[in-house]
């Protein structure tokens, strides 16, 4: 245990709770806000994952997981070897960055910090959070027909500059004469998708509330974005095993009908035309820049030199890399570029083994993971980094959450081990 308890138990559950809840907020509603300069900002989701870990110190409910710390320790070594071997390219603070975002991996709470049942209590408040921006993301799509102003879907244009955050993003996007809706907090379409995506599974497997999944379906929708889709597919499929083809074939019939029925309206065939851009290089698509292309880069230099395939070309390189390059910097290659095969393992088993939670359904937790892994570049993403832990991680090894009667998962089904 991190400290010696200062609060009475009911005390210092409820600043817990708040401290918890203010993590969601940083890492959703706040997320396009921050401190810095456009090469590096501090997020409000990086200074309150550590203010929470500060609040559960205080109240005697921190724990230091021995596994999560065993490969923390491994992994960082590995990126410090990297950047020892790459000092002249390296960059340091990348490696400082890398090392602070991942050491709120090592704990966990103790059981009933946040309530009886701490993961029903987690995901119930995930589930008000997410209707709440899937209202907003519902309106901003239909308010721009009526309101023209910038702000709606930028409304950083509006504040102080120093509360920008840094960093570069597809914020507004046409679909022919209207915009996806983003969701006015988030950054891209793509993360307002992925939430709305995260959502549904998240209320599929726990309480099922009509309204709430046809809310999150239509913010999904609205986003034009092929992020969610292949969050809520991915999920879908979990756990593996006779029932994933059903279940995939429920997803996509349910799809089909709503493309029949609002299709025209919508202007949906643009999100079924995506689906092409994994195999265009001409347009450098979406598609192809996140999954296509990377794959290429690392084809070319992971062997560039002796200890590249090992321990890669160092911490920020591939950000000088990609200039030269049609492509967006995923998880996964970053990790193999920068960190090579060890650092690949290691940081991977890490995150796995952060959302290992047996009582919280596989659905939420395969999402979160191939999520960071292969939606975008994660890998020193607050927000997407410490969702992760508001939402899985930082719960009790005991975390618990209810499921109908009639739950889809079976014990004769696979699954992946580190999940």
């Amino acid at each position: 245990m991190m400290g010696r308890q200062l609060l009475t138990e009911e005390a210092g559950r409820k600043l817990t709770r708040a401290a918890m809840l203010s993590l969601l907020i940083s890492a959703t509603i706040l997320q396009r806000l921050g401190v810095g300069s456009a090469d590096f900002t501090v997020s409000p989701a990086l200074v309150t994952v550590y203010a929470v870990l500060g609040v559960a110190a205080l109240s005697g409910v921190l724990v230091i997981s021995s596994s999560r710390l065993l490969l923390y320790c491994a992994a960082v070594s590995v990126a410090l070897a990297s950047a020892l071997f790459n000092e002249h390219r390296a960059s340091f603070p990348s490696l400082m960055l890398l090392t602070m975002m991942y050491l709120p991996f090592v704990f966990i709470l103790k059981p009933h910090s946040l309530a009886e049942s701490d993961g029903e209590w987690m995901i119930d408040k995930f589930s008000d959070l997410s209707l709440f921006c899937a209202w907003v993301g519902i309106a901003q799509f239909f308010a721009q027909f009526v309101i023209h102003g910038a702000w709606l879907f930028d409304y950083t244009k509006v504040i102080p500059s120093f509360l920008h955050g840094g960093g570069t993003f597809n914020t507004v996007i046409p679909v022919g004469s209207f915009n996806k809706a983003n969701g006015f907090f988030f950054r891209e379409p793509s993360g307002f998708s992925f939430y709305m995506a995260l959502a549904l599974i998240t209320e599929s497997v726990s309480r099922r509330r009509v309204g709430r999944l046809a809310c999150f379906a239509l913010g999904l929708l609205l986003t034009y974005s092929g992020t969610g889709i292949l969050v809520l597919l991915i999920g879908t499929s979990y756990p593996l095993g006779k029932k994933t083809v059903l279940r995939l074939g429920t997803v996509a019939l349910v799809g089909g009908l709503v493309f029949l029925l609002l299709g025209d309206y919508l202007n949906l065939s643009f999100t079924l035309g995506r689906l092409g851009e994994f195999s265009s290089d001409s347009s450098r698509s979406s598609g192809y820049i996140r999954y296509i292309a990377p794959g290429r880069l690392l084809s070319e230099l992971f062997f560039s030199e002796p200890w590249s395939a090992w321990v890669g070309h160092g911490p920020g390189t591939i950000f000088r890399t990609i200039r030269e390059y049609e492509f967006h910097d995923p998880t996964w290659a970053k990790l193999l570029f920068e960190y090579g095969a060890l650092g690949f393992i290691l940081f991977v088993a890490l995150f796995a083994v952060t959302l290992r939670r047996p009582a919280i359904p596989m659905q939420i937790r395969a999402a979160l993971f191939w999520a960071w892994l292969i939606t975008g570049g994660h890998l020193l993403s607050p927000e997407q980094n410490y969702l992760t832990l508001a939402v899985v991680g930082l719960l009790p090894l005991a975390a618990t959450l209810s499921k109908p009667e009639d739950d889809l998962t079976e014990s004769s089904e696979l699954t992946c081990p580190a999940l």
